[in-house]
């Protein structure tokens, strides 16, 4: 089970892509932060993993700290396994925060494009200034306390800022050290025809990746990582869409994603935790969720695609279960890089690579 908790609407930053909604001082209250934990204990589980969101969360840090030492006596109370992670814009991360932060065990994700020209190209502040260097110095901030493996960067790729992706990954890798980066694609952007560039562009992150791999240097890119697993696995993670996460708005309201919370005008609401479930609304999105596009039920790749994420096809298509052409477009673009990654490497026998995803080194036929 997840848990998710926007502690509030607020944020220093104004990106031109993000979907939390009109920023303003709507924060969550203490009352409404036990009443969700508690409403959410009150379901059968073995293992929670919960998450702070916004807005930006480390605007709230007592409600953050509040919040935290009440899902841990709880779960502690109920001996529920208790994983802990939260999003940030890095702006607020100093000393005393990450040190808390480690000391409580929460898995820090940062929300960094790359370069300073990538990031900057929709990461600034209210006055429309980059915010790039606020960031970069929280981060190396970050990494004096945190180890690889306890913390990752979130990269935003939109049809703005993809022509600094290749540079930005080496940035990102070389230059600050990072290890596990995240490259979120911005469906909603106006991508427009220009699929030879795009194509062209990714290909030049699997060859990195690849690079990396020969000379022993440890990277985790999400779009190559989990595309290479729905092959070996022969099947993709599905959407638990309204079953196995809830986030919570500040109001209360409950959503089936964090990322469709938005400026909270219960769409896709499934009820409030002072009130409890809306069962006939939930049961509806469900029994909705999934893919109900004609073509994709022929498609060879449907096994490996994400075309079945309820937030991300809500958003572009004011369905649950109706995909569109750009997520069609890039899902097999990643497959295609992936297995360019996976079938050169794996050729070679390499070591790094055979060790990942199959837990031993092969012999050289």
């Amino acid at each position: 089970m997840t848990l998710y908790l926007s502690l509030t609407h607020n944020c220093q930053l104004r990106c031109n892509y993000c979907y939390a909604g009109e920023k303003h001082h709507k924060s969550m209250s203490k009352e409404t932060i036990l009443k969700a934990i508690d409403f959410t204990l009150k379901i059968p589980m073995q293992k929670l993993e919960f998450g702070l969101f916004g807005g930006e969360p480390l605007m709230e840090w007592e409600l953050f700290q509040f919040a935290t030492y009440e899902i841990e006596a709880k779960t502690k109370e109920k001996n529920i396994e208790l994983v802990k992670t939260f999003t940030t814009n890095g702006v607020l991360l100093d000393n005393e925060k990450i040190k808390w932060l480690r000391e409580h065990g929460f898995y820090v994700v940062v929300s960094i494009d790359g370069n300073k020209s990538m990031h900057n190209t929709h990461r600034r502040y209210a006055n429309n200034e980059g915010t790039f260097d606020a960031v970069k110095n929280g981060l190396l901030e970050l990494q004096k306390v945190y180890n690889d493996g306890q913390y990752a960067v979130i990269s935003v790729v939109t049809p703005e800022n993809i022509s600094h992706l290749p540079a930005s990954l080496k940035h990102l890798h070389q230059e600050l050290g990072i290890k596990d980066i995240h490259l979120a694609l911005n469906y909603f952007g106006n991508w427009g025809d220009e699929t030879q560039t795009y194509t062209k562009l990714y290909h030049q992150v699997a060859d990195f990746s690849i690079e990396q791999y020969r000379q022993g240097n440890r990277l985790n890119l999400d779009i190559i990582d989990d595309k290479i697993k729905t092959e070996i696995e022969s099947s993709c993670k599905s959407c638990s869409f309204g079953e196995l996460k809830l986030a919570i708005a500040p109001s209360g309201n409950i959503y089936p994603c964090e990322r469709i919370i938005g400026n909270d005008t219960g769409a896709l609401s499934m009820g409030n935790v002072y009130s409890g479930f809306d069962h006939s609304k939930r049961a509806k999105l469900i029994k909705e969720r999934g893919n109900s596009n004609e073509e994709c039920k022929t498609c060879p790749l449907k096994e490996r695609c994400t075309n079945s994420c309820g937030c991300t096809n809500y958003t572009l298509t004011n369905s649950i279960n109706t995909t569109h052409g750009t997520v069609c477009f890039f899902q097999k673009l990643f497959i295609e890089v992936a297995d360019k990654v996976a079938s050169t490497l794996y050729s070679e026998k390499n070591e790094m690579f055979m060790r990942k995803f199959y837990g031993v080194i092969q012999e050289v036929d």
